[in-house]
């Protein structure tokens, strides 16, 4: 096949449109890699670039119809071509060679030796520290009202969403403060009580006025979170104008005028990121301030750094942890291993030298620890084993 044909091909089969015969070329042609039998240049580089493009494209959007047609997704996971197609947008391209080993007695696997209790997947977990100081442990909480907060209602929802609901009396109590904190393998969604929705990724916490006052609104995060910003207006001397809603975090604030945005701080990255999808936002760092435009990223480097870069922003790697999955875009190991560590609550360890493993793909973020290690060592040059809770990374 030459490479159209190729790309052709996996776009009818992640479209759920390919016959039988064609997944069975597909799996051969996959083989073949396996194989190492695809000898001709132009057609692995096609492979490596535009196929596992279009292959992660495909894929995304796959698991964002799920809601409407879950149907679609069993199919891509459940085919046994799946495994095969795995080479391309899960993980390794390594010096130029596309690799994927994956049998049911491969070794790699057998030396992973996970402690299941603690080493499994994220799922949605919290823990809400009150105005009072008391804590409510959200996973396990009944559904209704969990707390009122002066005449602010505080609910768990049937499908595990906290909302605040407050009643217009409760503009007495604007001081209250409320903190939700996800641990690592932890993650939540809330309703502020503007109608701001937030998605708050592992390890990381906000929080919140209980009732915002009427010329703005102040929240402070640790960690990371995506937020939907209600759009509010206030009254001034002369017109309503839109209130504005600030994010702090460690060494830089964001203003925003209802929006849709992305803000990544947590303590131990070397950098932050604030990514606008919609709307606008104002990221002040220092005495440096930027306004950035829907599809851009303003990243703060160093904290100690008063300068703020701004660049155009891969949307989807970066939204892709609240559509349940990891995507990684040649992404290095400690990179990747930060994502690992927080969503499986692990301790990652480096022994020796570090891995020059670079990774490239896309994975559910509900697979098991095993399968995600499994496929990140198939790159050449890094190995891991598990001891308790601690992944150990060395170089292969």
């Amino acid at each position: 096949m030459d490479k159209s044909q190729i790309i052709n091909l996996i776009d009818k089969y992640l479209e759920g449109n390919a016959s039988s015969e064609e997944e069975q070329l597909l799996i051969r042609f996959f083989e073949s890699f396996r194989a190492e039998e695809i000898s001709d240049e132009e057609t692995r580089r096609a492979v490596q670039n535009q196929l596992e493009q279009k292959m992660l494209n495909r894929l995304i959007s796959a698991v964002e119809l799920t809601k409407l047609a879950p149907q679609k997704t069993v199919k891509i996971y459940a085919l046994p071509v799946w495994k095969y197609a795995a080479a391309a947008i899960i993980i390794m391209l390594m010096a130029g060679v596309l690799y994927y080993k994956f049998t049911p007695g491969d070794e790699s696997r057998q030396m992973l030796a996970v402690n299941k209790a603690q080493l499994t997947p994220g799922k949605n977990k919290a823990l809400l520290k009150l105005g009072d100081g008391s804590v409510i442990e959200l996973t396990n909480a009944s559904n209704g009202v969990l707390a009122m907060q002066g005449n602010t209602a505080v609910k768990k929802t049937q499908d595990g969403q906290l909302i605040y609901v407050a009643s217009q009396t409760a503009a007495g109590i604007r001081n209250t403060l409320n903190t939700i904190t996800t641990p690592k393998g932890g993650q939540y969604q809330l309703t502020l009580p503007d109608g701001t929705k937030v998605w708050l990724n592992a390890a990381s916490s906000l929080t919140f006025p209980t009732v915002f006052g009427t010329s703005e609104r102040r929240v402070t995060l640790r960690g990371e979170a995506y937020f939907e910003v209600a759009k509010i207006y206030t009254a001034t001397a002369k017109k309503m104008v839109k209130m504005p809603f600030f994010v702090k975090t460690e060494g830089s604030q964001v203003e925003v005028l209802g929006t849709h945005f992305n803000v990544m701080a947590y303590p131990d990255a070397s950098i932050q990121e604030t990514t606008l999808l919609e709307g606008s936002v104002l990221v002040k760092h220092g005495n440096d301030y930027r306004k950035i435009l829907p599809g851009q990223q303003a990243t703060i480097v160093n904290r100690s750094d008063a300068a703020i870069k701004v660049k155009q922003a891969n949307t989807e790697l970066v939204m892709a942890w609240k559509e349940g999955l990891f995507l990684f875009d040649d992404s290095n190991i400690e990179e990747a291993m930060l994502q690992i560590g927080r969503w499986y609550n692990a301790e990652i360890i480096y022994q020796g030298p570090m891995p020059e493993a670079e990774f490239t793909g896309v994975l559910p973020r509900s697979s098991n620890l095993t399968e995600v290690l499994s496929l990140l060592e198939s790159a050449q040059g890094v190995k891991f084993s598990l001891n308790g809770n601690q992944i150990i990374v060395q170089k292969k």
